[in-house]
């Protein structure tokens, strides 16, 4: 009789054992697994930032200086860049926005003063960066992120174009 009580007593406390082992193991793979689509939310959530926060940035920055003549595209030092001209004190400045070491900058400089591109404000990682005018009042920006994604993107020029969109 003893040794059917004893037989019990282990099988219980074997059954306790698997049920606890059971629950720990499925715990840990819940976690691992919320630990994963958190990991790529927040890739996601980078990846969404950087894009953004580069082409808000750009098109902003063409908004306030959208002036007649006051927006082109040309280049600093070979890389193509949005220069935009502005006057203030009499003074004309230009802005460039371009793409250098794999950061898009921006430079402002008077016009007779001359910057290499390494002197521009870091603004946000990028591996490319193009502008290209595709019609008098119609910029394209096309951009390549540190993630390899491209965004393409275009903005209307409201003044200094004969093709008003």
């Amino acid at each position: 009789m003893k040794k059917d009580k004893d037989t019990r007593h282990i099988v219980d406390i074997l059954f306790v054992i698997a049920l606890f082992s059971t629950f720990a193991l499925s715990a840990i793979f819940i976690i691992s697994i919320g630990a994963k689509i958190y990991s790529r939310t927040m890739d996601t959530m980078d990846q969404n930032f950087s894009s953004r926060t580069a082409s808000a940035y750009i098109i902003e920055k063409i908004r306030q200086a959208d002036e007649d003549d006051s927006v082109s595209i040309g280049d600093l030092e070979g890389h193509p860049a949005i220069i935009i001209t502005s006057i203030h004190n009499d003074r004309k400045y230009y802005t460039y926005i371009y793409e250098y070491e794999h950061t898009l900058k921006e430079l402002m400089v008077r016009e007779s003063i001359t910057l290499s591109p390494q002197a521009g404000q870091n603004i946000i990682e990028i591996k490319s960066f193009n502008p290209t005018m595709v019609a008098p009042s119609l910029i394209h920006c096309s951009l390549k992120m540190k993630q390899d994604e491209n965004y393409d993107f275009y903005v209307n020029l409201h003044t200094g174009g004969e093709d008003e969109f």
